[in-house]
């Protein structure tokens, strides 16, 4: 296995960080490799708001030594057309989802370029729980055609996870065309599932049984449906259509 390779397969996810300082040059090193992201049409539609503020990044950014928070971003490509005096049209959804694209290989970029240094992530999309009027706020963000879609906490682990999750291979590859999984497949992605080391959960699979559950995608399942509150997801709308997204055409 080549050294690509060996840190694709040593990433893991870190919610408790030391106080271990990133340098500058390492941070540097992350960014610019961010940029090397391949991206559409080379326009770069996305922005990174880098965060270093120690009360930001206790409260909103698991204490993590720096946070990067990647936003679907027009206004500089807006910008550059006005200057030349040319108009543009942006906001439709299919823009949308191209800056999310852009957003989030770049976001997975910047999490392999500190892994390669030995610095630990969290991918979260945690400002989503707050009041987005809230978060514009707070990183000064643009009015218009901006819209913060997902954040990289960046440290050093404060303590070692037990084991590296794994991930569920059937159902997720597919080779030339899809296929839905036979009753037979699906007890079988169910079991591996509830294996410990592919689940979030530090439960055994002996605590389930004794809560009375078959094991943890049963009791993922019976305490929560995949919806988030109404508030958030109206909100969450509402300001997408605020910013010039979602228009309709």
């Amino acid at each position: 296995m080549n050294k690509t390779l060996e840190t694709l397969h040593s990433m893991r996810s870190i919610r408790k960080f030391s106080n271990k300082e990133i340098e500058g040059k390492e941070l540097e090193e992350i960014l610019e490799a961010t940029l090397r992201t391949a991206n559409s049409g080379g326009r770069q539609v996305y922005s990174v708001v880098v965060v270093n503020d120690r009360k930001l990044l206790d409260e909103y950014f698991y204490k993590a030594n720096k946070a990067l928070v990647f936003c679907v971003d027009f206004n500089r490509w807006i910008d550059c057309a006005n200057h030349l005096n040319h108009s543009i049209q942006v906001g439709d959804i299919r823009g949308f989802f191209l800056g999310n694209i852009d957003a989030i290989m770049a976001s997975q970029t910047a999490v392999i370029a500190a892994k390669s240094l030995g610095i630990d992530s969290l991918v979260t999309s945690s400002l989503f729980r707050m009041k987005l009027e809230k978060v514009y706020k707070i990183l000064n963000l643009p009015d218009k055609y901006n819209f913060p879609l997902i954040s990289i906490c960046l440290g050093y682990a404060k303590e070692e996870p037990e084991h590296l999750k794994g991930r569920v291979r059937k159902g997720v590859i597919h080779y030339n065309k899809y296929q839905r999984l036979s009753s037979k497949e699906i007890e079988e992605v169910v079991d591996e599932y509830d294996k410990e080391e592919n689940h979030f959960s530090s439960l055994t699979k002996e605590d389930l049984q004794k809560e009375g559950y078959k094991g943890f995608l049963d009791k993922y399942f019976s305490n929560w449906n995949g919806s988030f509150p109404e508030e958030q997801i109206i909100d969450c709308y509402k300001k997408l259509k605020k910013v010039g997204f979602f228009q309709k055409k």
